[in-house]
């Protein structure tokens, strides 16, 4: 089962940075029945951080810079969580039951951890210390997106750019700073839709122990849901990271 893919950084180039996405791939391996779902739910955000996994590669080609993709749906389990957390492996996710993971036992817990969540950081823990030994002080970059509403309930999010700060305030600064000089007309904010204090596993895990810097990306679906989108989007956030490295 293919629970990440490495995006190789281009041969001969030593740019300082490095991106990843947790939440990258729709992907239910066949053995899952796709957990009892069918539809639009096995596409929509509840399963994939729509968006990123483009936006990802095309930054990585833009720079020739290394990355690190998720291989494996959210709703199979959560690469951006505790093992220990109860949302590991939702059982109902924005108001959508998941039959495939509402009677799972503990012995299918353990084994997806060590068949999906386990390999994925390790792997994600050789990757960065690959570019920190392969590039001077490299810029770890974190990729989300969020739906615009959840069908839950709540309101529109009017934030299009969130930007997620807890141990490296500084380059959330510098970045919203290139955010508002060079994209006044994006709706910027910081640590919103959600909080880098919340929901923050990968980051606090892996990227901060390591003394790297880093931020954490939240772009809204609608502006990167189409390629012609993610070139616009590919563009403005170009302008943030070259600014950045």
């Amino acid at each position: 089962m293919p629970v990440f893919e490495t995006i190789k950084a281009k041969s001969g180039t030593a740019v300082p940075l490095f991106i990843f996405g947790d939440h990258s791939s729709a992907h239910i391996p066949q053995a899952y029945n796709n957990l009892g779902l069918t539809g639009e739910d096995l596409t929509r955000h509840i399963a994939v951080d729509i968006g990123t996994q483009s936006l990802i590669r095309n930054l990585c080609a833009r720079f020739g810079c290394a990355g690190h993709l998720a291989g494996v749906s959210r709703l199979v389990l959560d690469c951006n969580r505790d093992p220990e957390a109860p949302g590991l492996i939702p059982r109902v996710s924005d108001g959508t039951r998941i039959p495939g993971n509402e009677n799972i036992t503990p012995s299918e817990r353990a084994r997806r951890i060590a068949q999906i969540h386990t390999p994925y950081h390790a792997a994600l823990g050789k990757a960065l210390e690959r570019a920190a030994a392969d590039t001077p002080d490299p810029l770890i970059v974190s990729m989300h997106s969020f739906t615009p509403q959840l069908k839950s309930g709540g309101s529109f999010r009017p934030t299009q750019i969130g930007l997620l700060r807890k141990a490296d305030p500084d380059s959330t600064r510098r970045a919203a700073d290139v955010l508002a000089r060079l994209h006044p007309d994006r709706a910027v904010a910081v640590n919103k839709p959600y909080s880098a204090f919340d929901l923050n596993y990968t980051v606090d895990t892996q990227v901060t122990p390591r003394g790297l810097r880093h931020i954490t990306f939240e772009i809204r679906q609608d502006l990167i849901d189409t390629p012609d989108k993610i070139g616009v989007m590919s563009q403005v956030l170009d302008d943030v990271l070259s600014a950045l490295i």
